[in-house]
């Protein structure tokens, strides 16, 4: 138990810095690799040598584990993984006394799939599944009955995962998450001629490391100059006239990193100035439409598009501008600023317009 108290610990602790990140999205399509630390707690075990069958306590363990996968974009990650373990027997009980020895060490080849739920902060919860083979050393593993396990066996190997990730600056972010990992019976050898021993393999395990995505963008500073707001003007009247002021929209403009709605500094002192503006009285509605460049698939931009439109229209309700006033809306590709062809990253096109309307 002392094993799920830490891992529940563990994912807390980083629920807990959630609230003072930064807006994040999740892995960003392309490659990452990772590594992480890992204590296990292997279950107990039954032990089954000709008619005998014997139950296995075991130490809390440990191990190590290093992936490579890659993610699409949209959610969905996929990696190949090798995780050693080894844990070391403290008990066996039986029909009769014994001498407790040995331990078990595994060596994990697994295919692994996850699912990262977006939640618009810097903590993206995932769950996932593994299947592989674990090649599992049973080192001199001693039962009630004086046999002794002692084998090297391939055993097809499973996993359940639940886990968050913290997003770091320039691609890193710290992971954390919970393991079932189990295999099917395993038969060894025993050094007693013509009985074999078949014996249980499963754990609970908690994961601590660390990932670096290569296709997330670096932190540096912004590519282009944010525009500054540019009223329109009104219409001379003619000689002798009365002077006519005709409706006047506002307009303001911010920008985004590659393939991120995260506000930056800039657009959020950006955002502020406008919200300030808007709430003077002298407008009534405010729209904001969102605008990818042609790098990726356009209906993940369309998508994208959308998602900067919204972070920014929660910035202006955080402000305090009444969401009734707001309409936003993504328009992906769409209306270029600086005209492209398909798969060209442009920054001016990474963008959210933000209109006032008298």
């Amino acid at each position: 138990m002392k094993s799920l108290r830490s891992i529940t610990l563990a994912v807390s602790a980083l629920a807990l810095l959630a609230p003072f990140a930064a807006h994040a999205e999740v892995p960003a399509e392309g490659w990452y690799v990772g590594g992480n630390s890992i204590m296990t707690h292997q279950l107990d075990t039954d032990v089954k040598v000709g008619a005998v069958t014997d139950t296995v306590k075991y130490d809390g363990g440990w191990g190590l584990a290093g992936y490579g996968g890659y993610a699409f974009g949209n959610g969905f990650r996929a990696e190949g993984e090798y995780a050693y373990r080894h844990v070391s027997v403290t008990n066996v009980t039986g029909p009769s006394a014994g001498t407790a020895d040995g331990g078990i060490h595994n060596h994990a080849l697994m295919a692994n799939g996850y699912y990262d739920i977006n939640t618009g902060m810097r903590l993206t919860p995932y769950v996932g599944a593994g299947i592989g083979v674990s090649f599992v050393d049973i080192d001199n593993v001693r039962t009630i009955n004086a046999a002794t396990l002692n084998d090297t066996q391939p055993a097809f190997a499973y996993q359940g995962i639940a886990g968050a990730a913290l997003a770091l600056d320039d691609g890193w972010s710290l992971t954390a998450d919970y393991r079932y990992f189990a295999t099917l019976d395993v038969t060894s050898d025993t050094n007693r001629a013509g009985f074999d021993g078949d014996i249980e393999n499963a754990s609970h395990n908690l994961m601590i490391g660390i990932r670096y995505e290569f296709g997330a963008p670096q932190a540096k500073a912004p590519e282009t100059p944010i525009a500054q707001p540019t009223p329109a003007r009104a219409p001379i009247a003619a000689k002798g006239a009365a002077p006519k002021v005709a409706p006047v929209a506002q307009s303001y403009m911010v920008f985004f990193d590659f393939d991120k709605a995260t506000l930056t500094a800039e657009a959020e002192r950006i955002i502020a100035s406008a919200a300030q503006d808007f709430k003077s009285g002298k407008y009534v509605r405010l729209v904001i439409t969102g605008h990818t460049d042609t790098m990726g698939k356009p209906k993940y931009n369309q998508k994208l598009s959308v998602r900067r439109a919204n972070a920014v229209k929660e910035a202006f309700v955080k402000l305090g501008v009444p969401p009734v006033e707001i309409a936003a809306a993504g328009v992906g590709e769409n209306g270029l600023m600086v005209p492209t062809s398909d798969q060209v990253r442009e920054a001016q096109n990474r963008r959210a317009e933000i209109v006032f309307n008298k």
